[in-house]
């Protein structure tokens, strides 16, 4: 199997705390994993390093194959990740075309080609927007800011940004957090249909247990920085290691 995502020896400090304890962690070309694990198991953190949002003390980050420690925070898109967050980070006045256009953005060119041909660029953007507005049922509120609609909706929104970027590698963190019952089953079936017909890899951080079980194929789970399980849903579901951290019920 092609690695997509490769970690090794993760190791990241606050202080006196270890947020992160030497943790490795493999994906596959076109895998499908859940991370999970309780509050302050390093899941975030782990998602910090790999889009060099945060420096870690010691470990190394490639993604296909690409040394991503090495490179500048603003290069990171470049290197084909894209990321969503806990709380949705849309533009509030800016409509939700404009918004999924920014994720495409750095496909547009620059300096005197941008200037020159300014309006096939903007158009490019546009057509690639509405590819994904359409793939993620946001087409009626393109035009809409994203100022005053509903969280799920953001929500959407902020994943399908994260998707014009064509990204090789996807981190959604905690997608189905805040969302409804019927909200979170929808974009299960969403996020299902979107690794089908893309074939990229993507790790979801998630504590919601029933979303992240039955969408991800292979499950990872963290525990006060230490990796404890790692294998087929079917079987780290069963874990007790993972029961108890996951449940609390220690």
């Amino acid at each position: 199997m092609v690695h997509m995502l490769e970690i090794g020896r993760l190791t990241v400090r606050f202080g006196g705390v270890t947020a992160l304890d030497a943790v490795g962690l493999v994906a596959g070309q076109g895998e499908l994993v859940g991370l999970i694990g309780p509050n302050g198991a390093g899941k975030s953190t782990l998602f910090d390093c790999v889009t060099r949002r945060r420096d870690p003390d010691d470990g190394v980050v490639r993604v296909g194959g690409q040394d991503v420690l090495t490179l500048a925070p603003h290069l990171v898109a470049g290197c084909g990740i894209a990321r969503t967050f806990q709380q949705p980070t849309v533009f509030p006045r800016l409509s939700v075309r404009e918004n999924v256009m920014t994720g495409a953005h750095r496909f547009g060119a620059a300096g005197f080609w941008r200037a020159a041909f300014a309006w096939d660029w903007e158009r490019r953007l546009r057509e690639r927007a509405d590819d994904v507005l359409d793939m993620f049922g946001l087409l009626d509120v393109g035009d809409h800011p994203a100022a005053g609609l509903p969280f799920g909706v953001l929500k959407r929104v902020e994943i399908a940004r994260a998707v014009a970027a064509e990204p090789r590698l996807l981190l959604l963190d905690e997608p189905a957090g805040g969302l409804s019952p019927e909200e979170a089953l929808s974009l299960m079936a969403l996020v299902r249909a979107l690794h089908r017909t893309t074939g990229m890899t993507v790790i979801v951080v998630e504590h919601h247990m029933e979303f992240v079980l039955g969408l991800c194929e292979r499950i990872v789970c963290l525990d006060l920085g230490h990796k404890i399980a790692d294998g087929p849903t079917y079987v780290v579901r069963r874990d007790p290691a993972v029961i108890a951290a996951c449940l609390g019920a220690r």
